[in-house]
């Protein structure tokens, strides 16, 4: 729905811009985005309150603490209407209508400003007098309709269903049956559909001297029932099925005969009638501030609430408890305290709210920091490609001992058969039965993982497991197989690690006894092995038989607990070029690269962006018991572009140090 937005900002005292706007209409519900120089709002059906110029108006003013201007109304007595009668059949289909004839009014050319008003926001000016009722419903939200009262056939106004084999041609020149529906009629004949729209007999035209205005409230779901019978859309029937305002009702039709009688006035105001069978009363309810704080999570301070309900007209009074407030009749949707609660955080600001579980009394819950890890690990495994699988914490003992781990599991006293006889301590061996399934039945491209207990000595601690095999690759002639999965594997680790700032772990030999030790590595926590990724070891590779070589990972979790959870290290990419020296190391073949890198990187090198390994060679040209390690060193400023000399220079001196804690050689 479209607003023009210098027609918003005549409602409101020093009002903001409109991009200012659009933010405060979205940060409290109001899906809203700037188109021209207006707003496009996208409305719930439990918001009629802002489907008008003076509801968006009144939005921003309670967001931003400011002044509403309410736009001048007819403030003389106006007389009651002699000689005409108001009835319904129903009270719940017509509670209230109001009636007030205006004699010489003429539907004359539109002033220049209400044609203006209208065409900004895409509406087609016919004539004042039913342009005025357009303005009206645009400016307050109140559907209104202009009926020639000349063309009325006796002075009484019913609202009852159709009768058989009556009929109504409406003012889009469509005829319908009007039997059943719920009509506007005169003391003869139906003169319009309830809520829905006028009809041809009694359309205002340029022949007409004297109007009869009237403004009513119809019950949503008949006028919605309605228009789909007749198939009709309308701004009324749209307003009317979600509710409108009843507490203002006198005061909109005041609103109109100002608009009137500043263009015409001649214009002559003859009376009112007000057929109100069922009076509007704000109904009262208690707010409670134990209420506020147990349902949103968060503390409002009692003068920022009772402001709040200040300015949504809501009348606090505060108690012992909290505040009795009523809420405006504009507010259709706000009928208990939690509807009431919700109105206040609206306003107050939805970013106050926390995006955690809060404690529930009564209940043993306490948030898990580990468990929110492993949810986000989950997630980012997810988005690199992988499934998770959800296996049996039963295994065959034979899996068991398969893994090496040594001593005893724990055995189910009366297990469901030998394949379920003791209780894991490794997932491996579950998601590996899985993937031998899915690999017989075709699935090549295989990525596998699973967060889940495992059972040891007494503890439950959590561990994760991958399985990933590489995906085959046809071309016209044969099958080719792409790297070995271990590199795969060993990105995702890598990754993961990058991800949640794992920097107390580290990989070096030797790995896990169930995996081939040329082929993996160990993941170490503070020297002591937590777990392994890599190619399985070849006998218990052999007994799975699987065709083509698979990349595992089995870690242990518990680190979590004593690992901080923060997010990773960003910096700013710089806009200068990068300078890469490649630098090999020759050591005793036992000497561990990592303890190279950390050393290295314990140095903090100047501008130093990143270090990393890209080549270890072994042979007759490094000699017997020797090896080399080939570094290759990124520098980079964030300020300006480095030089050849100012790198060399820091080349050099962590060369030095390379030769004096590790009696290495620099390899020509």
């Amino acid at each position: 729905m479209y607003f023009d937005y210098e027609w918003v900002k005549e409602y409101i005292q020093d009002p903001p811009s409109l991009a200012e706007a659009a933010r405060l209409l979205n940060q409290t519900g109001l899906e809203t985005e700037i188109d021209g120089n207006g707003l496009e709002i996208e409305h719930t059906v439990n918001r009629p309150d802002a489907m008008n110029h003076f509801g968006v108006a009144r939005e921003l003013a309670v967001a931003l603490d400011r002044p509403l201007i309410r736009p001048p109304a007819y403030e003389k007595e106006i007389p009651t209407l002699e000689d005409w009668t108001i009835e319904t059949a129903d009270v719940k289909e017509c509670p209230q209508y109001i009636a007030v004839k205006v004699e010489k009014a003429k539907a004359s050319t539109s002033p220049q400003w209400l044609v203006d008003r209208l065409t900004a926001i895409g509406q087609t000016s016919h004539n004042f007098l039913v342009d005025l009722t357009n303005f009206l419903l645009w400016e307050m939200g109140h559907p209104s309709h202009a009926f020639d009262a000349d063309k009325l056939r006796g002075q009484k106004i019913l609202i009852r269903p159709g009768r058989h084999g009556e009929r109504l041609t409406t003012l889009d020149g469509r005829d319908h049956a009007a039997e059943g529906l719920l009509c506007i009629a005169d003391a003869e004949r139906p003169i319009a559909f309830a809520g829905v729209m006028g009809g041809q007999n009694t359309e205002v035209d340029d022949t007409t001297g004297n109007l009869l205005l009237e403004l009513a409230c119809f019950f949503g779901p008949t006028a919605r029932r309605t228009g789909r019978e007749c198939n009709i859309e309308s701004d009324a029937r749209h307003r009317f099925e979600r509710g409108v305002d009843r507490e203002n009702m006198d005061y909109v039709i005041r609103r109109f005969l100002h608009l009137l009688l500043q263009e015409q006035p001649e214009a002559i105001v003859v009376g009112m009638l007000d057929m109100n069978r069922a009076p509007f009363e704000r109904t009262e309810l208690t707010l409670r501030r134990d209420r506020i704080r147990q349902v949103l999570g968060v503390e409002i301070p009692d003068d920022r609430v009772a402001a709040l309900l200040t300015a949504m007209d809501c009348r606090p009074r505060p108690n012992d408890l909290g505040w009795r407030v009523a809420p405006p009749g504009y507010k259709v949707d706000v009928e208990r305290e939690i509807d009431v609660i919700e109105e206040i955080i609206r306003f107050a600001g939805l970013d106050l709210l926390r995006a955690e579980l809060p404690e529930m009394g009564g209940s043993d819950f306490r948030p898990e920091p580990m468990r929110d890890v492993e949810n986000e690990m989950r997630q980012c495994l997810t988005g690199f490609g992988m499934q998770e699988a959800c296996t049996y914490s039963f295994q065959p003992e034979s899996w068991d001992r398969g893994m090496g781990a040594g001593g005893e599991p724990a055995r189910l006293r009366n297990p469901m058969s030998e394949n379920q006889a003791v209780m894991r301590r490794f997932i491996l061996p579950s998601l590996l039965d899985c993937a031998r399934r899915n690999l017989n039945r075709g699935n090549d491209d295989l990525a596998l993982y699973e967060i889940a207990h495992v059972y040891r000595d007494g503890a439950e601690p959590h561990h994760l497991a991958m399985v990933v095999a590489p995906p085959k690759i046809r071309n016209h002639w044969r099958w080719l197989s792409p790297a070995h999965p271990f590199y795969r594997v060993k990105g995702l680790f890598e990754a993961l690690q990058a991800r949640f700032n794992w920097g107390r772990l580290t990989l070096k030999s030797p790995a896990p006894v169930y995996l081939h030790q040329q082929e993996a590595l160990g993941v170490y926590l503070d020297g002591d092995l937590i777990g392994g990724f890599g190619a399985l070891e070849p006998e218990l590779f052999a007994s799975w038989d699987f065709d083509s070589p698979l990349g595992v990972l089995e870690l242990d979790l518990s680190f979590l607990t004593s690992q901080p959870h923060a997010m990773p290290d960003a910096t700013l990419l710089s806009e200068f070029p990068a300078i890469q020296i490649d630098m090999a190391f020759v050591v005793d073949a036992d000497r561990d690269y990592a303890d190279l890198r950390d050393h290295l990187l314990s140095l903090r090198l100047e501008n130093l962006e990143s270090l990393g390994l890209f080549d270890v060679y072994a042979g007759k040209s490094v000699g017997a018991g020797k090896k080399s390690l080939g570094f290759r060193f990124t520098f980079r400023s964030g300020e300006r572009t480095l030089t050849g000399d100012e790198v060399s220079q820091t080349i050099n001196r962590a060369v030095q140090t390379i030769q004096e804690q590790f009696g290495a050689t620099v390899r020509q």
